[in-house]
């Protein structure tokens, strides 16, 4: 609740429990407008309730315990490393104030600490998990004063609210626009002077983790990828370095060549933030960071270490707690492809799959069409692992291997009513006949599959021992999806070729009534980062279910059989449409080839 919900609240409570009248909390508040503050502030300063009375009200309405840092014992050199982190005029602005650190928390005394604006900006200054606590105000006051003297120059404390934020927004973009180098110089020399003395047990672990210098290099290194768009965090020790790329628009980049003296401290330091183990892992570890570490991203990184020879590598994919809702048009989805998704998904039944490997945009397709699907006349249950992204109004389970698996999580929607089902990937046979059986059963079930191309998925189906009446029956579409790099427009230049005769088109004659046509290729740019693209655009294959690609499931006919009917019906490869995407100067033809393969259909009549 914002600071002036929570004065309302109390001055509500105060009244009801007979504390005070209505009139001496009108007192309060005459008294609060005049000077700042809380309503609690007022109230305690007037002496018009007992300090008992105005801490046990606050604890009823926020749920939270009151504590009194003023009565604390609090070590300088615990707030000179807290400091390093979060500055002294934020705390000020904030009215908060610092009470124990651990390994990766951060208890804070704050006055409003059911306002999670405020923790989410400590979190983001502080590289730390902030655990807040409930004080009043005249206890932080006293607190503050106690031991920031010295940084409030004689000014005196002042309640600013909201405002409080700019100042620690302003901090986050000095501390994460400081030279980094400086960052990795500060860790090393630290990492140094402390080897010997600390060692690589437990207990000096620890306290690398807990080293504010490590923290705002691993935190600045963080901070700096998921702002410049990365997908994945990689980082990776050797014997002579520790290097730290990112996935950017689909490309692994080097961002950092880090001194192997870091290794040590970087390696404790993300464990700590995972919340898993400090010490040398013996198997692979999964696990995730979920607070808020970058200013105005609300991202979770989902944290994956495997030991190997040089060391534990680790890798962090970003995924975006608060995605905004995308139209299939803001994944690059063509209008011919769009009308085929929209038809299946505007079916009362049956199972929509799309297919692809790792990291080719499924769960953003999957995530439009829920979007689209997401209405108040639709139960919506998704089975999911992990769940990558949030969505208002539907009902997420998450699932894992062990406890609870997407066979498991079927079995139960199908006892909750629902109109669409989402199911994050068919793994197994199991999985794949509950699926296919509840779109028999009318239910919409959208669901991924790992295949090369759409064709590819309904042998994988079939070879799952499921039987082909009730694959042919239940299947409605397929889509098979690649992400290519889009072209950056500053810098991209322009070549013609002839699309008769250019080998990569000539073989599809559906795309040569462009002639001659001008395209575009990479050539790279400061905007782009010297990549020559930016940003990344969906190329898809949509396999529809005609009568005679499900007489051909009926008989198991081969792949290429099915493939070639689906481009009778008039299916565009993966290939062609990644093409179309050429033409219309969105990608380029090195791009083609990294991302498709030629498929060779000499017999093939194109719809």
């Amino acid at each position: 609740m914002t600071d002036a919900e929570l004065d309302a609240r109390l001055g509500e409570l105060l009244v009801s429990s007979k504390a005070l009248d209505a009139a001496r909390v009108d007192t309060a508040r005459v008294y609060q407008q005049a000077r700042g503050g809380t309503l609690a502030g007022a109230v305690l300063s007037l002496s018009l309730a007992t300090d008992k009375v105005v801490r046990m009200l606050l604890e009823e309405i926020t749920g939270i315990k009151t504590v009194d840092p003023s009565l604390m014992t609090v070590y300088p050199d615990f707030l000179d490393r807290v400091n390093t982190l979060v500055p002294a005029q934020v705390w000020l602005a904030m009215l908060a104030f610092p009470a124990q650190m651990e390994v990766n928390r951060l208890h804070v005394c704050m006055l409003n600490p059911t306002d999670a604006r405020y923790r989410r900006a400590l979190e983001s200054l502080s590289g730390c998990q902030v655990v807040p606590l409930l004080a009043t105000e005249p206890a932080v006051t006293a607190a503050l004063t106690k031991h920031y003297a010295a940084s409030m120059q004689g000014q005196p404390l002042r309640h600013v609210g909201e405002a409080s934020l700019q100042v620690a927004e302003a901090a986050y973009h000095a501390a994460i626009g400081a030279p980094f180098a400086a960052c990795v110089d500060a860790a090393a020399a630290f990492a140094n002077r402390t080897r010997d003395s600390l060692g690589s047990g437990a207990q000096g672990l620890e306290l690398l983790a807990r080293e504010p210098v490590i923290i705002r290099l691993v935190h600045q290194m963080i901070a700096r990828s998921v702002e410049a768009g990365a997908s994945d965090i990689h980082v990776e020790p050797s014997e002579g370095r520790l290097r730290v790329r990112a996935r950017v628009d689909g490309a692994l980049r080097v961002l950092h060549d880090l001194p192997p003296s870091v290794i040590l401290g970087v390696g404790a330091r993300l464990k700590a933030m995972a919340d898993v183990p400090l010490t040398a892992a013996a198997t692979p570890i999964d696990a995730r960071i979920g607070y808020d570490l970058v200013w105005g991203r609300p991202v979770d990184l989902r944290f994956s270490l495997v030991p190997s020879i040089s060391g534990e590598k680790v890798v962090m994919r970003v995924l975006d707690r608060a995605r905004q809702r995308r139209d299939l048009r803001d994944l690059g989805v063509d209008e011919e492809t769009r009308a085929l998704l929209e038809e299946a998904s505007d079916l009362p039944n049956g199972l929509l799959l799309v297919t692809g490997p790792t990291g080719s945009g499924k769960s953003s397709t999957l995530y439009a069409l829920l979007d689209r699907l997401n209405t108040e006349d639709e139960c919506i249950l998704t089975a999911e692992d992990p769940v990558e992204s949030r969505i208002l109004g539907v009902t997420q389970v998450q699932c894992d291997a062990e406890e609870l698996t997407y066979a498991m999580a079927l079995k139960s929607f199908l006892r909750q009513d629902p109109d669409v089902i989402m199911v994050g990937e068919v793994r197994d046979a199991e999985t794949a006949d509950i699926a296919l059986k509840a779109a028999l059963t009318g239910h919409l079930v959208l669901s991924s599959l790992h295949t090369n191309d759409a064709a590819g998925a309904v042998l994988r189906l079939l070879n799952m021992g499921l039987e082909s009446f009730i694959v042919a029956s239940s299947l409605r579409l397929v889509v098979a999806q690649r992400l290519v790099r889009r072209l950056c427009k500053e810098c991209r230049t322009t070549t013609e070729i002839d699309v008769r005769t250019h080998p990569l088109t000539a073989p599809y004659e559906r795309l040569h009534h462009h002639g001659r046509a001008t395209i575009h290729e990479p050539r790279g740019c400061p905007a782009c980062g010297g990549a020559g693209y930016r940003g990344r655009t969906g190329i898809f294959e949509v396999l529809r279910m005609s009568a005679a690609i499900e007489d051909m499931v009926m008989r198991r006919a081969s792949v290429s059989e099915i493939r070639l009917q689906a481009y009778r019906d008039g299916m565009r490869t993966l290939r062609e449409a990644a093409l179309a995407k050429v033409l219309l100067g969105e990608t380029s033809l090195a791009e083609v080839l990294e991302h498709t393969v030629a498929v060779d259909m000499p017999d093939a009549v194109p719809a």
